[in-house]
């Protein structure tokens, strides 16, 4: 795993980073979303310190990460029933064949 070193620009500072190659477009794309949230959070809220800006966008973003997070975790606890459901008729199925054969 290589490394590639860039520099992204958040609420108008320059920050060089080390990132893997392969994270290199995500990293991209999350600077983007959190520069797009600072704007939308200057225009709703008059704020004009970058850092409260910063703070308000960091907790707006990662309580969408812990919702994201429990819903998928849900999910995936309603996935594994619907497998355990799916594997318990396959072995009533698969009793069934037998007992027909015999």
């Amino acid at each position: 795993m290589s490394e590639v070193s860039i520099k992204v620009e958040i609420a108008g500072g320059l920050y060089p980073l080390k990132v893997k190659t392969e994270d290199e477009e995500n990293v991209v794309r999350v600077v983007s979303l959190i520069n797009t949230k600072i704007a939308e959070f200057e225009k709703t809220y008059a704020v004009k310190d970058k850092k409260d800006v910063m703070a308000m966008v960091m907790l707006h973003l990662v309580a969408e990460f812990y919702k994201k997070a429990e819903d998928s975790e849900k999910e995936l606890s309603h996935l594994k029933h619907l497998f355990n459901d799916v594997e318990a008729m396959l072995v009533q199925h698969m009793t069934n064949i037998k007992n027909i054969e015999e």
